[in-house]
């Protein structure tokens, strides 16, 4: 993901009130991107006795103040090519989607992936989704795809946003891969997609970023149409 900003320190968002958070790009190779594989990892063996493997190009991390990482989140462009995610289903991504909603299909360039979402409490992730939404919007995309367990699922409902289900995350597409992913898949994820523009306005209406403090640190004419590959 060719970024102006993605070979600085500086945050590319600051979010949260009273205690305020800074959400990071981690440049390729570097020590905070070694840092946020070492959180993702602990946090789905904590969680889920899954031993993570891959990682998404593009890793973000939430930060304190202090340094201290409470959440990281990792993103995939449509156009880099095939998600993690499609392995679950029988078509590609932006068919699927088209399917579900009775429409043309979206570009493939207009669909990204979400991943490793691993965040030290409930109230961490909702940030990082919130966060999340607002750059992804200034990237030009248009549909957010992840693999939703319940507890994510919650994280969405609590801000207001309805994604729509596109089928079950049948644990036995992993292969081999699957003795790697403990209890994951006992909670029945699912394949889930989102509009991001009515996700952001509909975050705009319920004034959630104002309550949340969120602030965007990039200039929109710096915003390259990109994708992580």
């Amino acid at each position: 993901m060719e970024l102006p900003w993605a070979h600085h320190d500086r945050p590319v968002a600051r979010i949260g009130r009273g205690d305020s958070y800074e959400l990071h790009l981690a440049s390729p190779g570097s020590a905070r991107r070694e840092m946020l594989e070492q959180f993702i990892r602990q946090r789905f063996e904590l969680q889920h006795g899954a031993r993570i493997r891959h990682f998404m190009p593009c890793l973000f991390g939430l930060e304190n103040q202090a340094g201290q990482l409470l959440g990281a989140v990792g993103v995939r462009g449509g156009n880099s090519g095939a998600l993690f995610l499609e392995r679950y289903l029988n078509e590609p991504i932006e068919t699927a989607i088209g399917a579900r909603l009775g429409h043309v299909e979206p570009g493939r360039g207009e669909v990204v992936e979400v991943g490793n979402l691993a965040a030290d409490s409930p109230g961490a992730a909702r940030l990082l989704i919130v966060a999340l939404t607002d750059l992804l919007v200034a990237l030009g995309f248009r549909w957010v795809t992840f693999t939703g367990t319940p507890t994510l699922l919650n994280s969405f409902q609590r801000l207001g946003l309805t994604p729509i289900a596109l089928g079950e995350a049948d644990p036995t597409r992993m292969g081999e891969e699957l003795a790697d992913w403990g209890s994951y898949y006992d909670s029945r994820p699912l394949v889930m997609a989102g509009d991001i523009h009515g996700g952001h306005q509909r975050l705009l209406q319920l004034g959630a970023y104002p309550r949340l403090g969120h602030q965007p640190l990039y200039a929109l004419e710096d915003m390259p149409h990109v994708v992580c590959s």
